[in-house]
């Protein structure tokens, strides 16, 4: 066993660890959002080449950081609700800005050119599954791209009911074992 590796903790997982699962991630998240608000990833910005790099930079540093804690969490299932939360905010945020770069780069990937704002609640109707079709995806990279997320996003879910299963059976343990 390494020396790195997490002793297991064993017992129910209490409200706070997963609070505490939530919010750390919540703010990871909230720190690509400002990147992604704030970076000139635009086609027009005399700096987008060293924005799109300060971009990918943050979303490596976002998973490596995601992935250490994850592999050195003494409760698994806190560790799998973090990760759950922080895939979910990366995946929009990473959805998001090829909406975006789509939309800048080639106008008319989508029924009408996005900013950042309808960039980021495109992701989240196609996420949410809403599709209100106020916009919809026109080129055939950009229905690519929102085909990707569609497929993907299955996969995000079925993380999602398997960790609910796995939180319901921890409480169920416990329950059992304080009985």
């Amino acid at each position: 066993m390494s020396r790195h590796a997490p002793r297991l903790a064993v017992g129910p997982i209490s409200g706070r660890m997963v609070a505490g699962a939530l919010l750390q991630p919540l703010g990871a998240a909230t720190v690509l959002l400002v990147g992604y608000f704030l970076l000139p990833i635009n086609h027009d910005s005399e700096w987008n080449q060293l924005g799109l790099a300060v971009g990918v930079l943050l979303l490596a540093a976002f998973c490596a950081w995601e992935i250490r804690r994850l592999t050195r969490t003494r409760h698994p299932v806190a560790g799998a609700l973090e990760t759950l939360t922080a895939v979910v905010g990366f995946y929009l945020v990473v959805f998001a800005t090829a909406y975006f770069l789509l939309s800048d780069y080639a106008h008319a990937s989508f029924t009408e050119r996005l900013n950042r704002v309808d960039a980021l609640y495109f992701a989240l109707t196609v996420f949410t599954t809403t599709g209100f079709g106020d916009i919809t995806a026109a080129g055939e990279g950009a229905r690519i791209a929102v085909s990707v997320q569609m497929v993907s996003t299955l996969f995000v879910v079925g993380l999602g009911v398997r960790l609910m299963s796995l939180l319901v059976s921890d409480r169920l343990r416990a329950g059992r074992s304080s009985t």
